[in-house]
């Protein structure tokens, strides 16, 4: 059927058909308007979870908390290991992602929980994650929190902590009867083939609350994984002097969020890592600095960052580590026209027979 001018222009200019167009696109503009300011695709992605390696026996977990640590960590022995939780704002998507991984993996608790240090970019979900989890250990700073100061509980006169974040962690501790242990060197936890050693802390006090940071080896199938939380280049140095090319890993999740208080080239130069974990988000420091980033590339690091790909999961195949990133959501422009079809429809369907043509 040909379709002339006067036929086009008669149809948009048939009242009912002028209705429907701008009850379409008001509709829509209203959609959008209301799904980019409540975040986009974003409001449906706290509950993404990398499952590329469900049952597994070694599972490394970096969850995106923008600037700040999660890892969650499945040993062969099927029990679990969380190494910090970001801050509190992430509370929900570290919450999901973990009752997803629990689900997956048929687990019901977090047998250890270390919070690397007091910060609130490690600890601020804590609060959350232990009454929402059944959590057996905690592995925690050599800081005392103010309830326990309260409670005349600082038998080893260690320094106080006024932070209330770190504060409610601890208590929470308490009152959900968690076994709580101070971080120390030399601790070594063996599992089902796997071990897990704390390199540092070695001292009482610091003078730097980084420097507090539990810096954890996993070793499992021959691969080393390193963990420094925000330990800074002091600590570096003494864990060259205490154990030199033992410190040598696979995987280093690199200190402080890259800056260049930490990662110095000697110690990178000993560690040597194949594959370098960077926990980064939108931060006003600039992180990761340049120089890590240089010295890193330097290496020969493959350098992955929370920042650029969200979440991911690192495990053990063949002996080789492979790495799984979190699903693609679709994209807006995309989803916002097919909405935008079924609206049309929608309104297209619909009847204004008090208008005539």
């Amino acid at each position: 059927m040909k379709i002339t001018k006067e036929k086009f222009t008669t149809f948009f200019t048939s009242h009912e058909n002028y209705l429907k167009i701008s009850i379409s696109f008001f509709l829509v503009t209203i959609f959008c308007l209301i799904f980019f300011i409540g975040g986009g695709l974003l409001y449906f992605r706290d509950d993404i979870y990398v499952d590329g390696f469900v049952n597994f026996d070694f599972q490394v977990h970096v969850i995106d908390v923008g600037q700040g640590d999660a890892i969650l960590i499945k040993l062969p022995s099927n029990k679990t290991l969380l190494i910090d939780c970001g801050e509190a704002e992430y509370t929900t998507q570290v919450i999901s992602y973990i009752n997803q991984y629990m689900k997956n993996e048929n687990l019901n608790k977090i047998d250890y929980f270390i919070l690397t240090h007091s910060d609130a970019d490690h600890v601020g979900s804590g609060q959350s994650i232990i009454e929402n989890f059944d959590v057996e250990n905690i592995y925690r700073p050599k800081i005392y929190s103010i309830y326990e100061e309260e409670n005349d509980l600082n038998i080893e006169n260690y320094n106080i902590s006024t932070s209330q974040i770190y504060n409610n962690v601890i208590e929470s501790a308490y009152e959900n009867n968690c076994n709580l242990i101070f971080s120390q060197k030399d601790i070594i936890l063996q599992e089902n083939g796997c071990k897990i050693e704390f390199l540092s802390p070695s001292a009482d006090n610091y003078s730097k609350t980084n420097n507090y940071s539990a810096v954890i080896m996993i070793t499992y199938q021959d691969k080393k994984f390193l963990f420094t939380g925000d330990a800074e280049t002091d600590i570096e140095q003494q864990l060259i002097n205490d154990y030199g090319s033992y410190l040598k890993a696979d995987v280093l999740k690199v200190g402080h969020h890259g800056s260049k208080t930490s990662s110095s080239q000697e110690f990178l130069n000993i560690v040597k890592p194949s594959f370098a974990l960077l926990c980064t988000g939108e931060n006003s420091n600039n992180l990761p600095d340049v120089s890590v980033l240089n010295r890193l590339h330097d290496i020969n690091a493959n350098i992955l960052s929370t920042e650029e790909l969200g979440s991911y999961a690192l495990a053990i195949r063949n002996n080789e580590i492979i790495i799984s990133y979190e699903p693609q959501p679709i994209c807006d422009m995309v989803l916002l026209f097919s909405i935008f079809i079924v609206i049309l429809l929608i309104v297209w369907a619909c009847k204004f027979s008090w208008f005539k043509s």
